[in-house]
């Protein structure tokens, strides 16, 4: 089967380690824009049926972000001042096993590589809490997750994980509850790859990557642009 993904994962901007809000650097309705709370930049990449590919679109429009406010650093997470989110668009019909497959899923990586603290502070506000979904004229917007814009091996691997959750629940019929059941989040992950059946080539690169980024701790409180190979240019 084929269907697309696509997001709009959220930033906090910063000038020099301190807040500043997004609505004085980015227009609304650009593909580097601004979520419902202006102070928030908001990433737009469309939408795609490759994960790689949908991470290529993020990485473009960070560019041209950086480009266009050279000055700033950018934040991810779960919540940094604000609660950010990074949305997952998703083009098929929201049933339950869905949900609850992606709650299992994308749950298990949040387990293993977010900040735990973080991610409190955003349920705490009202954001991000398990079979969080909106249904869209596309298909459904998957809320629960934060913002996953830490580097290009977190996105792909998130977006990568997305789209095998809703083909092992739509192609192979199966039960990601009943497959994590009492497991770790670590050992459900990484075994996750031999309960898959079908495994598009534009997923095989995240699956790599998911192993390389299980093995490391990662800084949630660090500008993410260096990240991204972004280095810092002149205003």
């Amino acid at each position: 089967m084929s269907f697309t993904i696509g997001c709009d994962p959220e930033l906090i901007c910063k000038l020099n380690g301190r807040f500043v809000s997004a609505e004085n650097y980015f227009a609304s309705n650009s593909s580097m824009g601004l979520d419902g709370c202006a102070c928030t930049a908001e990433i737009r990449p469309g939408y795609s049926e490759s994960p790689v590919d949908l991470t290529h679109k993020i990485y473009q429009i960070l560019d041209y972000g950086h480009d266009k406010a050279p000055e700033l650093e950018f934040y991810a997470g779960h919540y940094v001042e604000y609660p950010i989110g990074g949305h997952i668009h998703i083009s098929v019909e929201p049933g339950e096993e869905i949900i609850s497959a992606l709650d299992v899923v994308l749950g298990s990586l949040s387990n293993c590589i977010d900040n735990k603290e973080q991610r409190l502070k955003r349920e705490h506000s009202g954001y991000g809490k398990k079979g969080a979904y909106r249904k869209k004229s596309y298909g459904f917007e998957y809320r629960t997750p934060g913002s996953f814009l830490l580097s290009p091996s977190v996105t792909l691997v998130t977006l990568t994980l997305a789209k095998l959750t809703v083909l092992g629940v739509i192609e192979d019929q199966l039960d990601f509850v009943q497959l994590k059941n009492r497991q770790h989040s670590l050992t459900f992950l990484k075994q996750l790859k031999q309960n898959l059946h079908t495994i598009p080539d534009d997923s095989k690169e995240g699956l790599k990557e998911l192993d390389l980024l299980l093995s490391k701790k990662l800084n949630w409180n660090e500008d993410i642009l260096p990240n991204w190979g972004l280095n810092r240019r002149a205003a």
